[in-house]
Order: C-alpha cells, then sequence, then structure tokens
C-alpha cells in the first residue's frame, strides 16, 4: 500500500522551532517609531477659531492710518485679544466667559470706535482709569493714540496681566501699569493731558477724581452706556471742572463716548 504523502507545509515546519502566535519573534528589531504627529495645542487652535469667527474687518476700519501701520496693528490687537482670552482661562477671570465669543464687537471696537476723534485730540500723555484687562488704553496705544500711557488698576491679578502682556508683546515702552485706586494717584501730584474710563463708576465721581490730575484744556473722555447722559444731568458738580464738549454714539445698543474738556475752577 503506498504512502501517504506528507503536505508542503508539513515538511517545510518539520525541525524548525514553532512560533507563539502571541509571543513576539526572538532577535525582533525594535518596534518602528510612530509617525503620527504630535497633538496640537487644542486650546491655543480653539482660541484661533474663536477669534477667527469674528469680524476683524470691522476693526481695520477703525484703525487710524495717519496714526499707525494697519496691518502691523492689526496683528498686534489681534495677538493682544489672544492673550485675554488665554489668561481668562487659564488664570483668572479678565472678561465673562460669554464675551470671548464677541471681544472683537464687546471689547475691541468699543475701544476704538472713535480712536480717530482721540487721535486728532493730539494728547500725548494719557492715563486710563480702571484699566482691567486693558480695554480701552492698549488698544488705542496700539493704533497710536498717544505717545504715554499710565494704566491705574486696583486689582492686583490685572496688574499682573496687564505688565505680562505688555513685556511678551514687546510694546512696553512708553508705559506704565500702577495697581491702586485713581484717588491715591490724584494725591500723588501727577498731571496728563488725557483721560480715558469705560464703565468705571458714576460720571460724576470720576469727573471729580479726574479733575485733579488732568491739565487745563485736556481732555477726558468716558465710555458710557445707555443712562449715561441721566448720570451726566443727575448731578452738575462736575461742571465746576469741566466742559461738556460732545457725545457720539458707539454702535447701536445706546453706548455712548463722551468728551470733557478740563476748565479753570
Amino acid at each position: 500500500m503506498p504512502a501517504r504523502r506528507e503536505k508542503r507545509s508539513d515538511r517545510e515546519s518539520r525541525g524548525r522551532p514553532q512560533r507563539s502566535r502571541t509571543a513576539p519573534p526572538v532577535g525582533s528589531a525594535r518596534p518602528a517609531r510612530s509617525t503620527r504627529r504630535p497633538p496640537r495645542d487644542s486650546s491655543r487652535d480653539s482660541i484661533e477659531r474663536v477669534l477667527g469667527r469674528q469680524d476683524w474687518s470691522r476693526v481695520r476700519s477703525l484703525i487710524p492710518r495717519s496714526a499707525a501701520d494697519p496691518a502691523l496693528a492689526l496683528g498686534r490687537l489681534r495677538e493682544f485679544c489672544a492673550r485675554v482670552i488665554t489668561w481668562n482661562r487659564r488664570v483668572s477671570n479678565l472678561i465673562s466667559k460669554n464675551d470671548e465669543a464677541r471681544i472683537v464687537a464687546r471689547h475691541l471696537v468699543e475701544s476704538l470706535a472713535h480712536a480717530k476723534w482721540l487721535v486728532e485730540n493730539d494728547r500725548d500723555d494719557w492715563i486710563d482709569f480702571g484699566s482691567g484687562p486693558g480695554f480701552p488704553a492698549l488698544p488705542l496705544a496700539i493704533v497710536g493714540v498717544g505717545s504715554r500711557w499710565t494704566l491705574v488698576e486696583s486689582r492686583r491679578i490685572k496688574t499682573l496681566f496687564l505688565r505680562k502682556t505688555l513685556g511678551d508683546m514687546g510694546i512696553e515702552n512708553g508705559k506704565k501699569v500702577i495697581n491702586a485706586r485713581l484717588e491715591s494717584v490724584a494725591e500723588s501730584g501727577s498731571l496728563f493731558n488725557g483721560f480715558t474710563a469705560r464703565a468705571a463708576g458714576d460720571l460724576g465721581e470720576t469727573l471729580r477724581l479726574a479733575a485733579g490730575i488732568v491739565t487745563v484744556g485736556g481732555s477726558a473722555f468716558l465710555w458710557k452706556g445707555s443712562r449715561g447722559t441721566a448720570e451726566m444731568e443727575a448731578s452738575r458738580e462736575w461742571a465746576t471742572s469741566w466742559d461738556f464738549d460732545d457725545g457720539r454714539a458707539i454702535g447701536e445698543g445706546g453706548a455712548v463716548l463722551f468728551r470733557f474738556i478740563r476748565r479753570n475752577r
């Protein structure tokens, strides 16, 4: 009876050690290096997406061409907004979470809405009261309003943000951040010919304090909400030190930018 022929696979496997199906081959090379890219900084991507969805063309139209290079200023303004949101998420609140998605319209455009008006006033030495995260002072400084700025903020965590931002962006020249209340600055005897305050409290009280640090003929610009006119009429004591010059609307929400001129008592 003829012998059964072996299958080729049986002959080839005879005398050769069997490999475990689960164990790696003996003497195998190191695992191949992964070709996958490292993960991106998702938080940074998210901030870029948030900023990318906002209306930067509106910002460009507000930059005074006589005072700044629009392309350079626009890049710095965008970097500044990115820093505000980054600090807002990682360190401490500078603006509300809801305002991150509208930081351009809610904070940047309001700050720059009448930047050309401020440039036309030709003031060099400005002080900003209640600077918070830097609105309106830093956007105004970036687009060429004034040559020197003093930012007054009573909350230490916000002054830390302002100082770090100025240093990291390389725009600290001619700018100073003071961790104090405006009363302290008024008592120091420092004088300025330009004053700004955005949502800093009662109009009459703000002008009373500003009168002690603004030179005769200097200007005070106050960003006020829809009740600004009512505040101005509620008490006329401010009129002993200031002449009301004009009020210009900011957008369609009822906000107004008022200008007062320092007069002799």
